[in-house]
């Protein structure tokens, strides 16, 4: 198998940066992705741009396709069609700027208004800016709190330092790899099931996987951020 023909088969999955400008989402990113921080002016997104970089996550190669979004409220629209086949989404404030950590809210509505119910996805509160504790305005119990209502995950983060970025990202990947299994796992269950003559064995085997993955399955729920919190995903 050719190098492209192996980066092709590679699981995709598409997160979304999305929140105020200025808190720090391309910094995020590009720390990430290249490992540094970019000093001097800040320079705001105008409109979307992505970067893509291969982890491994729980033994396998993965692809993160990490799309970045405008703040500002005049660009809000051009995010719209680009929630399309989104597995994850950062919300990302500024713990510094309680008007970031306010606004999350917007957000979280903006993504309830284009994501289909039906969808999986895995929600993520980011506090970015934790090089500035000195300057903090949102409590770390604040974000947690936040996180608890909503069903994330939560992370508290530096771009600058580069604290907790990588460790941050890694984990949605495990978990994403997770998630993509159980689907796997649930949809050639049900296939058998229609396929199968026999009540008692379907039912056997449709109670089975969905009592021990159902819940995991249907993001953002409290159960399965739970479960990421006490292994992998949370914040130091």
């Amino acid at each position: 198998m050719s190098q492209d023909s192996a980066s092709n088969s590679l699981p995709t999955f598409k997160l979304l940066l999305i929140g105020d400008s200025c808190v720090g989402k391309t910094s995020l990113l590009i720390r990430f992705k290249d490992g540094i921080f970019l000093k001097g002016s800040y320079i705001s997104t105008v409109g979307i741009d992505y970067k893509t970089k291969t982890v491994k996550a729980n033994d396998q190669l993965v692809r993160l396709q990490i799309w970045d979004t405008a703040g500002q409220e005049k660009f809000r629209s051009l995010t719209k069609s680009y929630y399309r086949d989104t597995n994850a989404v950062l919300l990302v404030y500024d713990i510094c700027k309680m008007d970031s950590f306010s606004n999350i809210k917007s957000w979280l509505s903006e993504i309830n208004a284009n994501i289909q119910s039906n969808n999986n996805i895995l929600i993520i509160l980011v506090g970015n800016k934790l090089d500035e504790e000195r300057n903090r305005m949102v409590s770390k119990k604040e974000g947690e709190r936040l996180a608890k209502q909503t069903d994330a995950l939560f992370w508290e983060t530096s771009a600058k330092t580069g604290a907790h970025v990588d460790s941050m990202f890694h984990c949605i990947a495990e978990h994403l790899l997770q998630m993509k299994t159980s689907n796997s796992i649930i949809s050639s269950t049900n296939h058998f099931i229609q396929q199968s003559n026999g009540y008692s064995t379907s039912h056997v085997l449709h109670h089975s996987i969905s009592s021990s993955s159902s819940t995991s399955n249907k993001l953002p729920k409290s159960q399965s951020t739970k479960q990421l919190r006490n292994s992998c995903c949370s914040s130091f």
